[in-house]
């Protein structure tokens, strides 16, 4: 399914009209900035699935696979009697940058209240694997989403992780790091941290990587699963916020952050720290560093919550500028740029030496996923007001998909094909359309 674009007629919207039987309103186009009247408009949409792009609204009656998409481009004034079947201004409706593929029930929490689903989706060959903190993890076919087996796990809320020869690496929320045959879903052997794993491991030479909820970073053989270190942190007796930084590796060293505000650079070999640097400033509360670093060449990204985002030497640890964004949480770097996306305040565009390129505001749209760029654009996911896609140059918002209760997860995105997970637990796959 593709989006139209340029104006459509009177006959076409009343076509459209007696098929929903749904009157449309027209919404504020993406190209200004979001506003909470226009956010607060689509979320009392309920249990539609909503569409947008630039000044297209498309609306989806339930989750249904067939996506009907009406363009209403301009923005004016409603009046108190709206005709729905009037066109409005004509002018540029947006880039159809979705074609909706399919979609697959990965867990039925329709009836929920506030569901959340925080793990993305890992491809391996033909296979995706997808899992629900419901704790089912499922393979999929990538190209039509058939099953082809599911596991009971327990709780999942970490993305997978495949390795070259298939095998998958994926944490639980009873703190379990699983290795699986990624063609029968065979446990192939489990490690018992304790403490909820949210973010994924990493592999590199041999040893799999990964942290825990408790303030811990533990090394184990990729291939047995023996243990061969772990680094503990100093947790915080006041209270700390939910969630915690996962682990980013460059060189020999693999870096983290914790709850007291600390990042470290572990050696990988031994676990022994390289360097400590406290990211806390002069705040004594809250302080926890629970951004998944990122490094690009010699310079290493992390998001603090006392602090904003911070740029570091990879190697020494030393502060190179910082840039205060309240809410600061998800970052990744793309050449010469940074992403940053923040709760309320949206997602930020920023230059190799921290100067502001452009933001794009996300007031009352949820916490925010990780951003994911990809080719011109950078997707972003809301936790209320699901996933955006904008132009990663000037921050133009060309379209977004809201499935209903928002998604949580960050898309995963291979080439020109997009797989989301939603907070109802659906999997969604999509074209990608460059332009």
């Amino acid at each position: 399914m593709s989006f139209p674009t340029g104006r459509v007629d009177e006959s076409s919207l009343a076509a459209v009209a007696r098929t929903q039987q749904r009157a449309l309103t027209p919404l504020t186009p993406a190209s200004s900035p979001v506003t909470e009247p226009v956010m607060a408009a689509v979320r009392r949409a309920g249990a539609l699935a909503r569409w947008r792009v630039r000044g297209v609204s498309v609306v989806g009656l339930g989750l249904a696979a067939s996506l009907l998409a009406i363009a209403l481009g301009g923005c004016r004034p409603i009046p108190a009697r709206h005709d729905p079947f009037l066109t409005s201004q004509p002018g540029e409706t947006g880039l159809p940058v979705l074609t909706y593929r399919w979609k697959h029930m990965v867990a039925d929490r329709l009836s929920e209240g506030n569901p959340q689903e925080f793990a993305s989706a890992a491809m391996f060959g033909s296979l995706l694997y997808t899992g629900s903190a419901r704790g089912e993890l499922q393979a999929l076919s990538a190209s039509d989403g058939e099953e082809y087996w599911a596991r009971a796990l327990g709780g999942i809320t970490a993305t997978p992780v495949a390795d070259d020869r298939g095998r998958l690496y994926v944490g639980t929320i009873d703190g379990d790091l699983l290795c699986l045959n990624g063609d029968t879903g065979e446990e192939l052997w489990r490690y018992a941290s304790r403490r909820s794993i949210a973010q994924p491991p990493v592999l590199v030479d041999g040893l799999v990587i990964f942290s825990n909820e408790s303030d811990e970073v533990y090394a184990l053989d990729s291939e047995s699963g023996k243990f061969r270190w772990q680094y503990k942190s100093d947790t915080p007796e006041e209270y700390t916020l939910r969630g915690h930084a996962g682990v980013a590796v460059a060189g020999d060293l693999a870096f983290s952050g914790f709850a007291n505000g600390n990042l470290v650079a572990l050696r990988q070999g031994t676990g022994s720290v390289a360097w400590l640097t406290s990211l806390k400033g002069d705040s004594d509360r809250f302080v926890d560093v629970d951004g998944t670093p990122v490094v690009s060449g010699e310079t290493l990204y992390v998001t603090a919550s006392a602090g904003g985002l911070f740029a570091l030497d990879a190697t020494t640890g030393l502060v190179r500028w910082r840039v205060p964004i309240e809410g600061a949480a998800g970052v990744v770097a793309d050449d010469d740029r940074v992403y940053v996306t923040a709760a309320d305040n949206g997602i930020y565009a920023l230059d190799a030496d921290g100067n502001l390129l452009w933001r794009q505001g996300t007031s009352g749209g949820g916490e925010p996923a990780q951003p994911v760029v990809s080719g011109d654009y950078v997707l972003y996911s809301l936790s209320e007001d699901g996933l955006f896609i904008a132009d990663k140059y000037t921050g133009e918002l060309h379209q977004y998909f809201d499935p209903g209760n928002g998604v949580s997860a960050a898309p995963l995105v291979m080439g020109d094909e997009l797989y989301l997970l939603s907070n109802r637990g659906i999997l969604y796959a999509m074209y990608l359309n460059r332009f």
